[in-house]
């Protein structure tokens, strides 16, 4: 297949005026604030695990960009896949035909998506020349690998805006699902109902309607398998990607497991120093996750003991025997929606401990719980206490209200917790 042939599959739009691919689909929230920038001239980065819909989103903004547009030539996507990445002239041969054989003109007046960039080698330096030396070109391009934005921010820097695709929270699942939340209270069950079902197959927006466990786990499985003997090792020098695979099995049958590399050196029969680093690839791709004992100190929580997770609730499933043995895990991973939806990256352990740290407030975990004590908080009251906090947060399976001995400790079940505010997707100032 030639280049040009490439081109008019992938660009249906340029005859039939519409993107008939994401017809009728709704859009996460991320396209909205994306939007925000399409008429800025820095380049829009997308990254997130693979299958959370980046694609989709890409193809979306196209969409919206094609109702304003009186020429579909205008606007050029184009996906990578790993034989046409063995090229390190491609996207040059690319940009080159489009302007050549598709165009007829000049490289201006033009919106370009380049989908799962990081194939390419290189890929930053390359965009950086035609974003310097053309003038009205906006480029649009997605990875898996937050690798991708280190690498662009180094080559890049003042030319881009940087995003990240997450799994899909509970409010996102709702939406999607057309679930309409009018009154919680009144839907409490309903929505204790649709909880369960979002922790199992919610994070990926191709799962969000399969009910069937093994299914779900056969597509999470798929996924996770990719990255893990794929993409991370064309990254990253990784001898035993087995190794890699066992980790994610552990911390995901372990959800916010204390990450003793000794112990996990000694338990798979290798370095501490392999441990050590096969636990930054799997945080780096998306996979998993980790918080930081919290100290008060940035520098001097990221050198003291870790926690980790999986990234989202629904990749436990890959690893569970059965739906049982997952829903057993809810406890915990009941932790990590919290933190998720917080986008916190601490907890904290002295004395006592507390779950999730965020903005110097303790949340603490108590999903499972069917009724609370003043013993339950030990951990909340006394970093409270400590760090001179005027509240913490006890997020329950549902219960609600205040103890009338902990002040200042207010008591919130989780499916109404994570219906508060989104965090934003974007990932820091302009590069």
């Amino acid at each position: 297949m030639d280049s040009v042939e490439r081109l008019l599959r992938q660009n249906p739009w340029w005859e039939s005026h519409k993107v008939e691919a994401v017809a009728g689909l709704r859009s996460r929230y991320l396209y909205n604030e994306i939007a925000k920038y399409l008429d800025e001239k820095q380049i829009v980065s997308i990254v997130g695990l693979r299958r959370v819909g980046k694609t989709t989103l890409l193809l979306q903004l196209a969409a919206r960009l094609l109702e304003a547009c009186k020429d579909p030539k205008r606007i050029l996507y184009f996906s990578f896949d790993e034989i046409l990445a063995r090229n390190p002239e491609i996207i040059e041969q690319i940009i080159v035909e489009y302007e050549n054989s598709i165009l007829k003109s000049r490289l201006e007046n033009v919106w370009i998506f380049f989908d799962e960039i990081n194939h390419v080698p290189d890929w930053q330096v390359m965009l950086k020349r035609f974003y310097d030396a053309t003038k009205r070109v906006k480029f649009f391009v997605s990875g898996s690998s937050s690798v991708m934005l280190r690498k662009a921010k180094e080559s890049l820097a003042g030319r881009l805006y940087e995003f990240q695709l997450r799994p899909l929270d509970f409010r996102e699942y709702l939406y999607l699902k057309e679930v309409e939340v009018k009154d919680p209270i009144i839907q409490s069950l309903e929505l204790r109902r649709q909880l369960n079902s979002y922790m199992l197959n919610g994070a990926f927006p191709e799962t969000v309607h399969e009910e069937d466990f093994e299914k779900i786990k056969k597509y999470v499985q798929s996924v996770a398998e990719k990255i893990v003997f794929n993409d991370i090792p064309k990254v990253y020098d990784v001898g035993q990607p087995e190794i890699l695979k066992e980790m994610l099995s552990i911390i995901s049958l372990n959800p916010g497991m204390e990450l003793r590399y000794d112990s996990l050196a000694s338990a798979l029969g290798v370095t501490y120093q392999t441990i050590s680093k096969y636990a930054n690839y799997l945080e780096k791709a998306f996979l998993t996750r980790q918080l930081y004992n919290y100290s008060g100190s940035r520098m001097a929580s990221a050198r003291k003991l870790k926690k980790a997770y999986p990234s989202c609730t629904t990749i436990a499933a890959a690893f569970c025997e059965n739906e049982r043995a997952f829903y057993g895990l809810m406890p915990r991973l009941a932790e990590l929606l919290v933190a998720n939806h917080l986008g916190a990256d601490n907890f904290w352990k002295k004395r006592y401990e507390v779950d999730v740290v965020h903005e110097r407030q303790p949340f603490e975990v108590k999903y499972g719980a069917s009724s609370i004590k003043k013993e339950d908080l030990k951990g909340t009251l006394d970093f409270m206490r400590r760090f001179k906090a005027r509240s913490g947060t006890l997020v329950t399976g549902d219960i609600s209200g205040r103890l009338r001995e902990a002040e200042g400790v207010e008591m919130i079940p989780l499916w109404r917790f994570l219906l508060g505010p989104e965090r934003k997707g974007r990932l820091g100032n302009e590069s």
